[in-house]
């Protein structure tokens, strides 16, 4: 949704919902009401799907599929430390049933304490001081399995 836009008003909604219901055509209604063939199109679809016209929820905190798998998680980066996001995602839907994108794995990878590093086999040449802070998946599974949290700031 772009930036200040605001759903349509309640009211509006009705009328365009009655207008549809009286058989106007949707290119009548949607001329009538001054709003765009796709906004009234989406309105009549989940009118028709669901019985109701209220604006779904714009913005606010949604919870992760994955919050309650975290111990399965966990144990399959224990198992098999070089597991890539494509594949943790890919086990997610056959073994979890749970469909989700490597994005919102990768966020919930890092909420859980665990960053994705590459091993010291493939790590490039760096600083001492940096080296010393970077560690594998597996390192963190088992130190974020003995601290719940696994947050450190």
């Amino acid at each position: 949704m772009v930036e200040g836009m605001k759903p349509l008003s309640e009211d509006l909604r009705r009328r365009i919902i009655a207008a549809r219901e009286g058989g106007e055509s949707p290119g009548e209604v949607h001329r009538r009401f001054g709003v765009s063939r796709s906004s009234e199109a989406r309105l009549w679809r989940q009118y028709q799907q669901s019985g109701h016209f209220r604006p779904k929820q714009i913005g606010g905190y949604r919870r992760s599929r994955l919050s309650e798998h975290e111990p399965s998680l966990r144990d399959w980066i224990k198992q098999q430390p070089d597991l890539t996001i494509d594949e943790l995602c890919q086990r997610c839907l056959a073994e979890l049933k749970v469909a989700i994108g490597r994005t919102a794995l990768w966020h919930r990878l890092e909420r859980m304490g665990l960053s994705y590093k590459k091993n010291p086999a493939r790590r490039r040449a760096r600083t001492a001081r940096r080296e010393s802070g970077t560690g594998t998946l597996a390192a963190k599974a088992n130190r974020a399995g003995r601290n719940k949290t696994g947050l450190r700031r």
